[in-house]
C-alpha cells in the first residue's frame, strides 16, 4: 500500500523515543485488509500535535524501501497497543474497525 503525501514514516525505535522523551501522541487503526484465511489486518497511524501523521513501518529496509507493519488483532495488534499504544481502550465495532475510548 502506498504511503499517502501527508503521512511521515516511523519505527519502534520513534515510538520508544516518543515515551522516553514524554512527548503525547495518538493513535490508530486502519482495517486495510483480510489475511489470506479472512482474518482482518491493521497498520497503526501515530499523530503528534502539529506534526502530519506517522505511519508505523518495520525497521528492515527492503529493496523497495521501507514497508508498513501490518497487525492481525490476536496477539499482534494487542501486544503492540499494550506496549506502545496511547493509553485508551481499543474497542472493535461489527465492520472490524478500531475506535480508541479513554479509559474509566
Amino acid at each position: 500500500m502506498p504511503i499517502a503525501r501527508n503521512q511521515i514514516l516511523i519505527t519502534i525505535d520513534g515510538v520508544k523515543d516518543l515515551q522516553e522523551e514524554g512527548i503525547a501522541y495518538r493513535c490508530r487503526y486502519e482495517l486495510v485488509g483480510f489475511t489470506d484465511d479472512g482474518k482482518p489486518r491493521y497498520q497503526c497511524i501515530y499523530l503528534r500535535e502539529g506534526e502530519p501523521e506517522a505511519i508505523l513501518v518495520s525497521t528492515r529496509i527492503t529493496p523497495h524501501g521501507p514497508e508498513p507493519r501490518y497487525f492481525n488483532i490476536w496477539p499482534g495488534l494487542f501486544k503492540h497497543h499494550l506496549e506502545f499504544g496511547d493509553g485508551r481502550d481499543l474497542r472493535f465495532g461489527p465492520d472490524y474497525s478500531i475506535t480508541l475510548e479513554e479509559r474509566g
